[in-house]
């Protein structure tokens, strides 16, 4: 179209609006330079055709490439750049996602396509985030009126409601407490503790119900002056007539929050929980397995339990369906669990990472450490991350007896106030037993490291272990790919010392364990040859006590490392040549074994024996422990152990053996998702199989409710923030403290908004969420805050727009905020298939339609719009000498066009 059409146009309609003398308004400097570009979807546009740009983005993998322009050589406006080139990249998107959504592409090539479009949605991400736009605003999702935290934090309620006791009529006997049923309620209140005894053998003749047994026990509770009551409640899912479906029964308990009401068996026999992963890669859960009667031949299996991420959800087209029907599509996200840990009263803490939301905390990054509790019945007490901008992991954690759990791990990117060291750093965090953090402390060099064990000492001091590849904490690097290093910590977070174990090789430290006399006991990786050393933990710079080589562990690793009084033992993995002492029992010949090795301590390491455990396959321990006469260990194996066959395609295990002799007692295998588990943490309670399980009931405290502190709930840390701006003005800061609630985030949050807007907490169904809604008329917009400290991502809430808008009887008001554009990209799209590669090509497609309009408010001039808005004139009478001139205007423009001109215009 050649310009002089629109200019004609243009003219003729100004000549309409002022006097016949006025002379017509010439083009501003940057109207004129976007007036010499053609918009990128003009079909004479040099950006390249659909086939062009995809053949371009799957060899490069740019969908953003600033440089190519048509405005990178014009002074014209940022806002015009900035969307002529999300413009594009947008087309290059689609491009990708028309691919992926015809059906003759193969899932290989579509597969390819669904990876570098995630690519191309995560430079979107960026372009979007970099983007500052004056003339208007443009949201990446929808246009809202309010808007609402995807997280929510939980309200505190005296209610605990335990597992499945009993399935079949509520009236009927349970079996499980027909036999010898004793049990002890604690209660604290006022400072003082009284025990009331409960035995069912005194309910005589009485038929053992589930409401029977409740009133039993509410009149011993009763007569004791305890409020906290038993009552019989259906266990399941509601439906959306709030009906329970099914015959599962069991407890609830209703207490009061002055009364602490714990659980102790009369007799108890040693229970064992392991920890580890069930699936692979992206079907990755966590697993937490109870195992009890572990004197029998076989033990059983108490409880299974999940540990998972939130899946993500997309709407996709149903097959066959109606035109636009949809249906919710989930796919999993992986989450893995790396080490456990067991409290005194048998509360179970897992460690791990996850890639998504969990326990409904947001994730900042692309995967964060994950710290979970659980009570000795497989119930999750809370759950935690650490609030990573990119990643963390966490490899390791210890309890002690006050319950404080101390996780070693890893990270790489922003945390918090945290100094990013480079490479991936160490990290050891404390939190106390109601999962509240206590401090951070973040280490390592200029390469990677990362720790791999943690310990307490009896005085708080905290010993973490690991791999460097560089000089920190004043002690240099040996050479080699990595040194091995041991750091003291104080209870409070202070560094205390830092040492290198090893020489100018390779070497890791794998485990650290206190030995009973208070000192440390840690095993090495060196060159393939399996080390353990005790060190002086008076003064670990001095060195070793003593030394003991292993041998040579070909292609095995060291597992973990457990003492008790002198004997000290040690587990991992193996190949044949390994002996440190003539085997109890053969190498089974596979590609690895699991070994057990026991060492007595002294003034130097005796070893006592070595024995093996596998079969022809392969087999790797990853973690032991103690009760007393026998040691327990777990991990995985793609074979059949002694008395066992393969479940699936790699098993998890765990087998006992005597303490003393090393004798072989039994060995159990596990399957998870897909066929794939492996254990990677066990741990052993001396009285967690009691008749608690039977009654669903928790040893130790009962924990009703979580912290209602958004830091401890969510992956927000101390003084992350957002910015929040009005109508258009200033930007208010709003940072989030280490005490607050959603209710006190509120008050700050208001204060910026004065009479334009309100923040309030809503009550949902999963707890309390925070909302934000514009007065009538007004405009908030919500600033994401720097990387790695954005509150609303910690809050799950999308920067951009909540507009309200002013009532159509509102005829004097004024709109202060720029014009509003919303692109309503939902938050996920991929094409892992056609059906939602067709959702992801209609979202862009929508997407870049908005983009277009919004360029042309920009390029439009403004005087152009305002005429284009006058309503119609008046009729009749003598047409004016101006009109006469405008109807030359119009007939010269459209013989213009006629001409089949192609010079292209701005604005279309």
């Amino acid at each position: 179209m050649d310009t002089s059409v629109l200019t004609s146009w243009y003219q003729s309609k100004l000549y309409a609006s002022q006097a016949s003398t006025a002379a017509p308004q010439p083009l501003s400097a940057a109207e004129t330079a976007a007036a010499n570009i053609t918009p990128p979807w003009d079909v004479s546009s040099t950006t390249g055709s659909i086939e062009e740009l995809r053949r371009g983005v799957l060899a490069n993998g740019e969908f953003f490439n600033l440089d190519e322009s048509g405005f990178s050589d014009l002074d014209a406006p940022d806002d015009y750049k900035a969307l002529f080139d999300l413009y594009v990249g947008l087309k290059t998107l689609s491009a990708v996602a028309e691919q992926a959504m015809d059906k003759t592409t193969s899932d290989t090539d579509r597969s390819f396509l669904d990876r570098r479009f995630a690519e191309g949605l995560a430079q979107l991400d960026s372009f979007y985030d970099a983007m500052d736009l004056d003339g208007l605003t443009l949201l990446k999702g929808e246009q809202v009126s309010s808007a609402e935290s995807a997280v929510t934090i939980s309200r505190g309620e005296s209610v605990y409601t335990t597992g499945i006791v009993h399935t079949g009529d509520y009236d009927a006997e349970v079996a499980s407490l027909t036999g010898d049923v004793q049990f002890t309620v604690s209660v604290k209140k006022n400072g003082v503790t009284q025990d009331i005894a409960i035995n069912l053998a005194d309910m005589g003749a009485t038929t053992r119900s589930l409401d029977n047994v409740a009133d039993h026990i509410n009149t011993a509770l009763d007569a004791a002056g305890v409020l906290t009551r038993f009552s019989r409640v259906k266990i399941g899912t509601a439906d959306e007539d709030g009906v329970i479906a099914g015959s599962d029964y069991g407890f609830k308990i209703s207490g009061i929050s002055t009364e602490v009401v714990s659980f102790s068996a009369v007799s108890a026999s040693p229970a064992i929980y392991l920890a580890g992963t069930s699936g692979l890669n992206d079907s990755a859960a966590g697993q937490v397995v109870k195992l009890t009667d572990l004197a029998a031949a076989t033990p059983t299996t108490a409880f299974t339990t999940r540990l998972e991420a939130n899946p993500d959800t997309s709407q996709v087209a149903v097959v066959g369906g109606e035109d636009g029907e949809t249906r919710t599509k989930e796919e999993t996200n992986p989450l893995e669990i790396m080490a456990s840990a067991t409290a005194i009263d048998g509360s179970v803490f897992v460690v791990g990472t996850t890639s998504a939301a969990l326990g409904g905390a947001e994730i900042k990054g692309e995967q964060d450490m994950v710290l979970a509790k659980y009570d000795s019945t497989g119930k999750m007490v809370w759950s935690r991350v650490l609030g990573a901008a990119a990643d963390a992991e966490a490899t390791s954690v210890a309890v002690d007896d006050s319950g404080n759990v101390v996780v070693a791990g890893v990270v790489e990117g922003g945390l918090g106030t945290t100094t990013d060291v480079g490479g991936t750093d160490s990290f050891v965090a404390k939190y106390d037993a109601s999962g509240v953090e206590q401090w951070l402390s973040r280490f390592g060099g200029s390469g990677d490291d990362q720790p791999n064990a943690v310990t307490i000492a009896s005085d708080g001091t905290i010993y973490v272990a690991g791999e460097a590849a560089s000089a920190f904490g004043d002690a240099s690097h040996q050479g080699g790919a990595s040194d091995g290093y041991l750091r003291a910590i104080s209870a409070s977070g202070t560094t205390l010392s830092t040492t290198r174990i090893g020489d100018i090789g390779e070497e890791s430290v794998s485990a650290i364990t206190m030995a009973s006399d208070g000192n440390l006991i840690i095993a090495s990786e060196e060159d393939g040859v399996g080390v353990i050393r005790k060190f002086d933990t008076a003064d670990l710079a001095a060195g070793p006590l003593w030394t003991q080589s292993l041998g040579d562990l070909g292609a095995g690793r060291i597992g973990d490392i457990a003492v008790d009084g002198t004997n000290i033992y040690i587990a991992g993995s193996a190949s044949s040549a390994f002996a440190p002492s003539t085997p109890l029992n053969a190498y089974s010949g596979g590609e690895r074994d699991v070994f057990l090795v026991k060492l007595s301590d002294g003034a130097a390491a005796t070893v006592d024996y070595t024995t093996f455990l596998g079969s022809d396959k392969d087999e790797t321990a990853n973690a032991i422990t103690l009760d007393g006469s026998k040691v327990y260990l777990a991990g995985k194996t793609t074979g059949s152990l002694p008395g066992q066959s393969l479940i699936g395609e790699r098993d998890a295990f765990a087998a006992s053996f005597n303490a003393a002799d090393g004798a072989f007692d039994w060995a159990v295998q596990l399957s998870g998702r897909n066929g794939i588990s492996e254990v990677t943490g066990v741990s052993v309670v001396a009285g967690g199989d009691s008749v608690l399980d039977a009654l669903g009931l928790p040893a130790g405290a009962l924990t009703y409710s979580d912290s209602r502190v958004v830091t401890d709930r969510t992956a927000a840390r101390d003084g992350d923030f957002f910015y929040i701006s009005v109508n258009g003005g200033r930007r208010e800061k709003i940072s989030i403290d280490s005490d607050d609630t959603m209710r006190s985030l509120t008050f700050k949050i208001n204060a910026a908004l004065v009479l334009d807007g309100t923040a309030d907490v809503r009550r949902t169904t999963n707890g309390d969420a925070l909302r934000i809604a514009p007065a009538e008329g007004s405009t908030i917009e919500l600033f994401a805050g720097s990387e790695g400290r954005d509150l609303l991502e910690a809050l799950g809430m999308e920067p951009g727009a909540i507009v309200k808008k002013a009532s159509t009887l509102d005829t004097d008001g004024t709109a202060d905020a720029p014009p509003l554009f919303a692109m309503d990209l939902p938050t996920l799209l991929n094409l892992t298939d056609k059906d939602t590669a067709k959702t992801a090509f209609d979202a862009i497609s929508h997407a870049m339609t908005i983009v277009q309009r919004a360029y042309r408010e920009l390029t439009t001039p403004a005087a152009l719009k305002d005429l284009l808005n006058e309503g119609p004139g008046k009729t009749g009478g003598t047409v004016p000498a101006y009109l006469t001139q405008q109807l030359a205007n119009y007939t010269a423009g459209l013989e213009r066009l006629s001409s089949g001109s192609t010079t292209s215009v701005g604005y279309f």
